[in-house]
């Protein structure tokens, strides 16, 4: 099944992937077919990248270190999931898995960046699963909300900024598969059938350069920023427990 993606960059509407990998390309280099014109980036034909089954949440800016000069670069960050972590059947099916980087001239020819951060664990990843702390809201796998970079215009990336990233993420705790379905699909699963990686939490992590990025302890003992809403916790403010309502 193909799926698209379309990000608005300023006035341009220019990217696209499918969810399935294609044995013809090389990595790093897109090629059109009849049948998927508008598709510029895949998932890696390598079978031990982290990325190699499924690309999601792409995020892309674009800007210029000088105003005025034309050079131009779009940067992506976008989280990827590998064959490994598909086959991991404790696991919700999502593209989620770790965070890579791809970079661009024109916003439509995308080529990998081999080098991610030092502390990673595994080649070519921005941000990686949390294999330091065994009790992270992290350590299974992990998806990408968004990139905040520092620019001195819309346009123009300013000197010595520091980028943020917020991510999701989910651990190995395990949950009912009928907490998160409706009564008659519920109805179908076996009673006590269990799923990992569904207490999903939000963290926060910076870099200089947008390559190599460091984890921010949040206030939640797991590290995270922002954690889904409890009532029945004691230590959340009653005062917070808004009616629940849909925004358009």
């Amino acid at each position: 099944m193909k799926t698209a993606l379309l990000t608005l960059l300023q006035t341009r509407i220019c990217i696209g992937w499918v969810s399935g990998p294609n044995t013809a390309l090389r990595r790093g280099t897109q090629l059109y077919q009849s049948n998927d014109y508008n598709v510029v980036f895949r998932p890696s034909t390598e079978a031990d990248a982290f990325d190699s089954f499924k690309l999601g949440s792409a995020r892309v800016h674009r800007y210029s270190d000088d105003s005025t000069t034309d050079d131009t670069e779009y940067v992506m960050w976008y989280h990827g999931r590998c064959k490994e972590l598909s086959e991991d059947k404790t696991l919700p099916p999502l593209s989620t898995g770790r965070v890579g980087r791809a970079k661009s001239r024109n916003g439509l020819i995308w080529e990998r960046e081999d080098e991610g951060s030092v502390d990673a664990d595994r080649e070519g990843v921005s941000l990686g699963l949390n294999t330091e702390s065994w009790w992270g809201f992290d350590t299974a796998h992990l998806g990408l909300g968004q990139v905040l970079m520092p620019m001195a215009t819309p346009s123009v990336r300013a000197e010595g900024g520091v980028y943020i990233m917020y991510y999701h993420g989910g651990n190995f705790d395990e949950t009912r598969i009928a907490d998160y379905l409706d009564e008659e699909k519920a109805a179908n699963v076996p009673e006590g059938a269990t799923i990992a990686g569904m207490k999903m939490k939000i963290g926060a992590a910076v870099s200089q350069d947008g390559t190599t990025w460091g984890r921010i302890e949040g206030e939640d003992p797991s590290g995270a920023c922002v954690v889904p809403f409890d009532r029945d916790d004691p230590n959340v403010d009653a005062s917070l427990d808004f009616p629940e309502e849909l925004y358009c």
